[in-house]
């Protein structure tokens, strides 16, 4: 099966090249820094994440360069593709929200709040990796209104209007559903047209209450929510307002679920153990066991809980996994050995995040009472 980076560029790769062909001959004038098309970004986690959300804005206020956006991709096709899901990956966006008011700043506040954690200023200080890496990024102008910035650079407006009407062909939804296959998304804008943005699906309206709108596509199981941006939220109910709302509705629908502090057996674990078995990668040649173990770890991570082992197990064996001779996990020694192996294997791993894989790892699983499954010391 293919990642989501050899699917995502397949997918965009002719769209981006049919936009170069109808583009490439306008009388573009001689401005630097005119906007180039902004396509989804996603981060190093999203593909795996028990959560794919993605986050919606209306435009980009600046985003690369037009011409070096044609040349560069009628020379080596794909190349600016790769080159934005690399810088978003990088997390930059941290630095772009100082307050909920913010676009950014909002979003970091939504997703702390719906992983459970309540100081969403860590993230800014490069906090809760695990969150950030975990969600994915569009626009619903692919190339930006006139107003945004265009106008700004003295841009002509007949000229941009041919650039924006090139780029209308990525402002659908089903190319997300298509590319990110996500569970959920959030618009941030409020001149959505449900018509048009969601062109093949039939939403039907969940629920609607003031400015904010739940839409299901029922034809792939998507639920996207519609809010105004947080500037405007900030002027009228407040951004708190669209948090908490945004945050029952979650629950409500089943997209996250309450992580207790520690999972064991007790019965609102249950819910948990469902959601992880339900969300996790299925088992193959590139997830195995240790894959798995540390993939539970990370979801750990994301909401500040842990698990006890013998919970742990119960997972491992509701997804088919086996011991190396072939059998079931039945607890004791061989249990306490899975969790020590996926340390080791993470921390050798060779990867930039191999620390930190590792280090969730053995933080994550506990025994029955509350000691680490692991001592790494």
């Amino acid at each position: 099966m293919p990642s989501l980076t050899e699917r995502y560029l397949a997918y965009y790769t002719p769209l981006v090249q049919e936009f170069v062909r109808e583009t490439e001959s306008l009388p573009h004038p001689d401005i630097a820094k005119m906007p180039e098309p902004f396509l989804p970004l996603f981060g190093k986690t999203y593909e795996t994440s028990a959560m794919r959300l993605v986050i919606v804005g209306q435009d980009t206020l600046g985003w690369g360069d037009l011409r070096e956006f044609i040349a560069a991709e009628r020379a080596k096709p794909g190349s600016k593709l790769i080159e934005g899901v690399n810088y978003f990956q990088d997390r930059p966006f941290t630095e772009w929200g100082p307050s909920p008011q913010r676009f950014w700043g909002f979003t970091m506040m939504l997703l702390a709040t719906l992983h459970g954690q309540e100081d969403w200023a860590l993230m800014k200080e490069g906090k809760m990796g695990e969150i950030l890496d975990s969600f994915a990024w569009a626009e619903g102008n692919a190339v930006e209104l006139y107003d945004s910035s265009a106008a700004g650079w003295g841009v002509p407006r007949e000229y941009w209007e041919a650039v924006r009407r090139a780029g209308d062909r990525f402002n659908r939804f089903r190319h997300i559903v298509e590319t990110l296959r996500p569970h959920a998304a959030l618009v941030l804008y409020r001149g959505l047209n449900p018509t048009i943005y969601f062109e093949g699906y039939r939403p039907e309206v969940i629920f609607k209450e003031g400015r904010l709108t739940h839409y299901r596509l029922p034809e792939v199981g998507v639920d996207v929510f519609h809010a105004p941006h947080p500037g405007s939220m900030n002027r009228i109910e407040g951004t708190d307002h669209f948090r908490t709302q945004l945050g029952s509705l979650f629950a409500r629908n089943k997209i996250i679920t309450p992580f207790p502090e520690f999972l064991s057996g007790q019965d609102d674990a249950h819910e948990v153990m469902n959601y992880l078995g339900s969300r996790a990668p299925a088992p193959g040649p590139d997830f195995d066991k240790y894959s798995f173990v540390s993939w539970v770890a990370e979801e750990l991570a994301k909401r500040g809980t842990s698990m006890s082992v013998p919970t742990l197990i119960d997972l491992v064996n509701a997804q088919g996994y086996e011991t190396n001779y072939g059998t079931e996990f039945s607890g004791g020694r061989g249990s306490y050995n899975l969790v020590s192996g996926t340390y080791h294997r993470m921390k050798t791993g060779g990867t930039p995040d191999a620390e930190a894989k590792a280090h969730n790892v053995a933080v994550a699983f506990r025994k029955p009472n509350f000691e680490y499954a692991y001592n790494t010391d």
